[in-house]
């Protein structure tokens, strides 16, 4: 009986992987419907590096990348790079990795249920890892072309280490590694990771400290050291902690830890887990929070069963593993922030996994299944729904929609100068290079020189670029319109009076999936606005 149910529940686990291709792979080019920055910086930023081997400043393999001011941990882009070599320069390519690693997050799942020592039926860990596959947590952030899937893979899978290290200590150098590796990957990791081992070094020091386990723990400390070097030779520069406006202030200790513990407990919140989606609209999904509302019921149970035997060393690991992930993202001033704490996903299935081995347990035979199929297929339903249909329509503007139909206009007026107004709109220098692809080694000439002199130091960041046939600024009425050029903005940013009084045609509008408008673009009419203002200014000089 046990065998069939463990074969059962390795075919369960085949399930799960290729339900998990499917829904992190189909459409991955064109659903999120738009192109992000956050997506558009490391996605160009990797193509520098494979035709030039410097990023968009011309800086040689960055240890961090300058992104429009900030600067993010490596490692995506570099693996971005793969991807792009192979598949060439396109959306599809920039979110690969991140929907990679979601899926071999999948595997990490299963066996750290399945090593837990705690699950009381063979085919939980599959149960659950076929319900993880359809989180609408793990969906969003890995089908997008930034940091956090990557990360998250990284730091679980060496938590998964780590757990099986406690009793077979040859895996806590990897554990360490990989652990490591992950503050590479996103910014929460930076700060999580370090806290993550001194607390469990503390806590399972009798596991970690005795004669046989001893040489071990030391030298996955040690690899730990010597793989942060890198950046502790950046710990005295701007560009090692440079969201730190991001980070709570208060005027005391006291109200800053009020306002930390608050921050920290929303994270644990059934309204946030279940029910609420994360404010940011293009952190979220349309109607759905980051788990279903039903699994609120075994998370409460798996919470219980975690509370009775807390002296037990995987109830305590879990606990620890909890009330840590969240830590980064409760230090800011976001209310619930899941980019931040991705790494709270890992803590959070276990326990709900937990809860379900408890309810399965407590049902004799198999009469727990079409209970478990109709809530499985009914979440699907929620998540198809929410994702592939609602998504790409709804939130289509708040994912960058429409970059690549503006590059296509660009492309087709390769002789006219076009100024694409940042007054109103977010930087729109990288996704235009990337829809253009435009030769790194040009774009490297057209930036400000002096950064990659300065490159850790410099943090200012100036939206004004000038590259090909584009310029992004602000329109400067007194100018632009006496010159022949096409300005792009949004619909606000040059209204039907200024379009009159400055002589200006539409040539083109850009519109999303529900018709809002993202672009418009007014070609410009020198002549006729020199005759309006009988204007013989410097600009109308030989037009009269």
């Amino acid at each position: 009986m046990r065998d069939s149910k463990k074969i059962i529940s390795h075919l369960l686990l085949g399930v799960a992987l290729l339900l998990s291709g499917f829904l992190l792979f189909y459409k991955l080019g064109s659903v999120p419907s738009g192109f992000y920055i956050d997506e558009a910086l490391p996605g160009y930023n990797a193509y520098s590096i494979l035709k030039t081997g410097k990023d968009e400043y011309g800086k040689f393999l960055p240890l961090l990348f300058r992104f429009y001011g900030s600067y993010n941990p490596p490692i995506y882009t570099y693996l971005t790079v793969l991807p792009i070599a192979a598949f060439g320069l396109s959306v599809f390519s920039v979110r690969f990795v991140s929907a990679l690693a979601g899926l071999l997050s999948v595997i990490v799942v299963y066996y750290f249920l399945a090593e837990s020592g705690t699950i009381k039926n063979k085919l939980t860990s599959a149960v659950v890892t076929l319900i993880y596959v359809i989180t609408p947590w793990l969906i969003l952030y890995s089908r997008v072309g930034y940091e956090v899937s990557t990360a998250y893979l990284l730091f679980s899978f060496g938590s998964l280490l780590f757990w099986i290290g406690l009793k077979k200590y040859r895996f806590l150098l990897p554990a360490f590694f990989f652990l490591s590796l992950s503050t590479y990957a996103a910014y929460s990791e930076r700060f999580l990771v370090p806290i993550f081992i001194v607390c469990f070094l503390f806590f399972f020091r009798k596991e970690l400290f005795f004669k046989r386990s001893l040489r071990y723990t030391l030298y996955g400390i040690l690899t730990f050291v010597l793989t942060q070097i890198p950046y502790l030779t950046l710990l005295a520069t701007p560009a090692f902690f440079p969201k730190s406006d991001l980070v709570i202030h208060s005027t005391s200790v006291s109200s800053f830890l009020r306002e930390f513990l608050s921050q920290h407990l929303t994270y644990f919140s059934p309204r946030s887990l279940f029910f609420l989606p994360d404010p940011d609209p293009q952190r979220s999904l349309p109607v759905l929070s980051v788990f279903y509302f039903w699994l609120i019921i075994p998370f409460f149970l798996g919470i219980y069963a975690l509370w009775i035997k807390r002296k037990q060393p995987f109830s305590k690991f879990v606990f620890l593993l909890a009330l840590l992930s969240p830590i980064p993202a409760a230090l800011t001033k976001d209310p619930f922030s899941t980019h931040r704490a991705m790494p709270l996903l890992l803590p959070l299935i276990l326990i709900i996994g937990l809860g379900i081995d408890s309810i399965i347990d407590r049902i004799k035979g198999f009469v727990w299944i079409p209970t478990f199929l109709l809530l499985f297929l009914f979440s699907l339903l929620l998540l198809w729904r929410s994702y592939f249909v609602f998504l790409p329509k709804e939130r289509a503007k708040d994912w960058g929609y429409g970059f690549n139909l503006l590059a296509e206009e660009i492309k087709i007026r390769p002789n006219t100068k076009f100024v694409i107004d940042q007054a109103r709109i977010k930087p729109v220098y990288i996704q235009l290079a990337f829809f253009l692809a435009f030769p790194p080694e040009d774009f490297q000439k057209s930036v400000d020189q002096s950064v990659k002199e300065n490159y850790y130091e410099n943090t200012n960041f100036d939206a004004h670029y000038s590259f090909g046939n584009i310029e992004t600024r602000n329109i400067i009425w007194e100018k632009d319109s006496y010159q022949e050029k096409v300005l792009v903005g949004d619909e606000f940013s040059i209204s039907p009076q200024q379009a009159r009084e400055h002589a200006l045609t539409k040539v083109f509008e850009i519109k999303d999936p529900i018709d809002r408008i993202i672009f418009v673009g007014y070609e410009t009419d020198p002549a006729k606005k020199c005759a309006m203002e009988k204007n013989l200014g410097q600009y109308c000089r030989g037009r009269e």
